[in-house]
């Protein structure tokens, strides 16, 4: 019956990706078909407390509302995106985008594939979080001419491992506070032990990165840049997370990174084939100086930062809790949008066709906000005590796993940012749990935890979720099937890496770290 109860409450989740992988559905209409079921589910096998039908439509509605309130915000931010790209179309901006990026990362197109979708993103989620890495990457990548699916499924990886950290730090601080509670560890330890997990995620993923676009031929003469871009990255990684902590690990890597693989560019001869070569023509031919044709994204690059860190120093006590007061997102959002006009301005816009890039846009993103609120509906349902069907689950594979628990911990944080569409979330929900069950196990609570915050940012890899903001950002809604084929492959390379870690950190490496 146990087994029974584990493969209903797992269904809405199988029935999204099935319908999307299998059926090759799009998430626009498999994502209210797991919202009913799930409902279904609400009201008769996981009504747990015994609720009459009306309480149970009022436990549900709030969650409604809720989930349509979050997706919205979602969806501002993919507008604001969406914005800036149609605005470079528009105006031609666009081709003098591809030439200024060709001309700093070399005419190699597979570096310029690692930097900007690899390294931008690790710097946008420290700046901002909320989803923005792959909101702007992707379609930054495909701005320089790449495939749109190839460009949604490497932002994807690009953003894969700075989640555990996420916008200052936040997924580690806020995610990992029930083990700070009860004095079990600090954030400091929090973040080094993610830190040692995604030093080695950061030194695969540019290979993984590099097969996906390319296959095998994409790493003709480029082996020694990758291992390069990998092996710093990482190193980065670790010395941040480890020695100065959560609030500048992402936003620093990514930015120290870019530069560090920008020098070896400069100063390391690459063999580029000419399957591989990205010919710029002259700057004189541009219609926009460098700075005009990129100036949404230099703002983004210089506001995101600023706002995020100057307003916290500026008022320290009420500076953070003012920003989020809609929410952590709407602040990202606003930025976003404000980032847009400015470019806009920048590129001589005049405002009635400012006005005409807008109405364009909304068509566009309206999708988007019906498939957003069903997942992040189905999810609040998921995980309120009124069904129980997220506890059911974690414990279910923990209960399985005993002393390969903490293997299991990386499976279940992947599960719940999977399901919330957040490392964030996942941290919250799982963070208690693993530290009983480890400290029940006699296992290192810190460890564990590590892999479980490891995890829930791979686990962003394939959240329909991302899926869906990313795709919207390029015009490329209803091919989600095609974009969660590309990432499963690499979230499953990534997925066993950080088990093995997992085990040997917690019973051989790290037994007593931080004890």
């Amino acid at each position: 019956m146990q087994f029974i109860n584990f493969l209903i409450a797992i269904s809405p989740i199988a029935v999204v990706m099935v319908g999307i992988l299998a059926f090759k559905q799009s998430a626009k209409r498999m994502a209210p078909l797991a919202l009913l079921w799930t409902v279904f589910l609400a009201l008769t096998w996981f009504n747990v407390q015994g609720l009459s039908f009306k309480e149970n439509v009022t436990a549900m509605d709030a969650q409604l509302w809720k989930g349509l309130k979050e997706g919205f915000k979602i969806v501002v931010m993919v507008f604001g995106a969406f914005v800036i790209l149609n605005t470079l179309k528009r105006t031609g901006a666009i081709e003098d985008v591809k030439n200024t990026i060709a001309r700093v990362s070399g005419k190699d197109r597979r570096v310029q594939l690692i930097i900007i979708g690899f390294m931008v993103p690790i710097f946008l989620e420290g700046a901002a979080g909320a989803g923005a890495p792959a909101a702007i990457a992707a379609p930054f990548l495909v701005a320089l001419g790449f495939d749109p699916i190839t460009a949604i499924a490497v932002a994807l990886m690009g953003d894969a491992t700075p989640c555990s950290w996420g916008g200052a730090g936040l997924t580690t601080i806020n995610g990992g506070a029930a083990l700070v509670e009860a004095g079990v560890s600090t954030n400091a330890l929090n973040s080094a032990m993610a830190g040692r997990f995604h030093m080695f995620g950061a030194m695969v993923i540019p290979f993984l990165i590099i097969a996906l676009a390319y296959g095998r031929k994409g790493f003709k003469g480029l082996v020694p840049y990758l291992t390069y871009a990998g092996v710093t990255t990482g190193l980065v990684y670790f010395v941040l997370s480890n020695f100065v902590g959560p609030e500048v690990t992402s936003m620093g890597t990514g930015l120290i990174s870019i530069l560090l693989s920008v020098a070896f560019v400069k100063f390391v001869p690459i063999h580029t084939s000419e399957e591989f070569t990205y010919n710029a023509p002259a700057a004189s031919e541009q219609k926009y100086s460098s700075f005009r044709a990129l100036s949404p994204y230099i703002y983004m690059l210089i506001l995101l930062p600023v706002i995020r860190y100057g307003v916290p120093a500026i008022w320290p006590e009420t500076g953070f809790a003012t920003l989020c007061t809609f929410g952590y997102i709407s602040w990202v959002d606003a930025v976003i949008l404000i980032c847009g006009i400015l470019g806009a301005i920048t590129l001589g816009v005049k405002p009635r066709e400012l006005g005409e890039i807008y109405s364009e846009t909304v068509g566009s993103v309206m999708p988007v906000l019906i498939t957003m609120g069903s997942l992040l509906i189905m999810a609040y349902i998921m995980q309120s005590p009124t069904t129980g069907m997220m506890s059911l689950i974690a414990n279910d594979i923990a209960g399985i796993a005993k002393h390969a628990y903490p293997a299991a911990a990386v499976l279940i944080g992947a599960l719940g940012s999977f399901i919330t569409g957040t490392g964030l979330g996942s941290n919250i929900m799982f963070a208690g749990m693993h530290m009983e069950a480890a400290t029940a196990l006699g296992m290192n609570p810190i460890v564990v935890f590590g892999g479980q915050n490891a995890a829930a940012s791979l686990g962003n890899l394939i959240c329909p979720n991302n899926t869906v903001a990313a795709c919207a950002t390029v015009g490329q809604i209803g091919h989600e099937n095609r974009v969660m084929q590309k990432t499963l492959i690499a979230f499953g390379v990534l997925i066993a890496l950080y088990m093995v870690l997992a085990m040997l950190y917690t019973l051989v490496l790290f037994p007593n770290f931080g004890m």
